[in-house]
């Protein structure tokens, strides 16, 4: 038979090993908390976030390896959590947006935008304008730095992201 205090013990070292693997296991499976296209904008705006808009295709090889790794490292989902509403956008549907009063397809204001490649990432004020994009796949080292430049308002007071870079380092 085991000691009461032993098994208290033992215990309560299990109770309190569970609640940090869960915590941990949590933290590694945070994802984006993607928003639709129009809730997020609302969002950014009542928030006065800025809106992060994942611009990919189903077939888009680098949209896959963003979503695979970049948009899982905790400094992205950190930057992300704290300053933006998070958007994903397929700019080949034919779901209808509204767009600045006007209703169109996802297709449509994809082009409108003048997308052209995938991945594309867009940055728009709480206004709900493009301030910002960058359209090639980010590994997280650059991802944290675009979504900082664009945070610290930055892209807005017209710093160049080298500037900013090394005004950072």
């Amino acid at each position: 038979m085991i000691p009461m205090r032993r098994f208290l013990s033992v215990s309560t070292l299990l109770l309190g090993a569970h609640a940090f693997l869960g915590a941990s296991a949590s933290a590694e499976n945070a994802v984006i908390k993607w928003k639709p296209f129009e809730k997020g904008l609302k969002d950014a705006a009542t928030g006065k976030k800025y809106s992060f808009v994942d611009v990919y295709t189903d077939w888009c090889g680098y949209c896959k390896q963003l979503e695979a790794t970049t948009f899982k490292a905790k400094p992205v989902l950190a930057e992300l959590e704290k300053h933006f509403e998070s958007i994903k956008f397929n700019a080949e549907s034919e779901d209808v947006v509204t767009w600045k009063g006007k209703q169109m397809t996802m297709r449509d204001l994809s082009a409108s935008w003048g997308v052209e490649g995938f991945p594309t990432m867009l940055f728009l004020n709480s206004k709900g304008e493009i301030i910002g994009s960058f359209a090639s796949y980010a590994e997280a080292a650059l991802m944290v730095n675009l979504l900082k430049y664009i945070s610290s308002g930055a892209r807005e007071r017209k710093v160049s992201f080298e500037d900013f870079l090394k005004a950072a380092s």
